[in-house]
């Protein structure tokens, strides 16, 4: 697991994605909601073709892991995908119909409205992800969002549902060998600020 890659982007708090959202285009405003819905990865939201979505059913197999995938999304977004869908994909490119959206227009859009708001976290679409995990942690628990994100290994997950939680320069600077001591360190020092706080 190259870690370093996994901390590049940031986790941004829900909230923020409503700002971005008023700046963005919005055709990656939909991708995006795709990936905080579902937390698929930015490459698989825009590959989606018209057929993979039933009613507020996505289907389809994850471009990264080739693992098949079964989504439900919101009746607002459904509805807002059939209204927007091209005729060989959910999202067509600009320029070609036959061609899907691609992965850079949505990261040059987000980080364009980042910059325009003064964000100074490192703002990308796999930020989506990390967002996805930690809403999902508190709902399902760490084993059901390691499944949802297609994850091999638990650790991989505990740095996406815990993100929230860390600093990503510190983590980064963390070698392989420390990696999830460190993280469960930080894990433990915030709960015990926690417990601290509380009466």
């Amino acid at each position: 697991m190259c870690y370093n890659r996994i901390m590049r982007t940031d986790y941004l708090n829900p909230e923020l994605y409503n700002r971005l959202y008023t700046i963005m285009t919005y055709p990656n405003v939909l991708a995006l909601r795709i990936c905080l819905e579902t937390g698929l990865r930015i490459d698989d939201a825009l590959s989606l073709k018209p057929e993979q979505l039933r009613g507020r059913t996505l289907r389809g197999i994850a471009e990264k892991t080739g693992k098949p995938y079964k989504k439900t999304i919101s009746c607002d977004l459904s509805k807002r995908l059939i209204q927007y869908m091209g005729k060989n994909f959910i999202f067509p490119h600009r320029l070609d119909e036959k061609r899907h959206r691609t992965r850079q227009a949505v990261w040059s859009n987000m980080k364009t409205a980042a910059q325009a708001l003064g964000v100074e976290l490192n703002a990308a679409p796999h930020s989506t992800r990390k967002t996805y995990a930690v809403e999902r942690l508190h709902d399902v628990g760490l084993e059901q969002t390691r499944k949802d994100l297609q994850h091999d290994r638990l650790s991989t997950t505990m740095i996406y549902a815990f993100s929230n939680m860390l600093n990503a320069s510190s983590v980064t600077n963390a070698t392989d060998d420390n990696k999830l001591e460190y993280l469960a360190e930080l894990i433990a020092c915030k709960v015990v600020e926690k417990l601290k706080k509380e009466p």
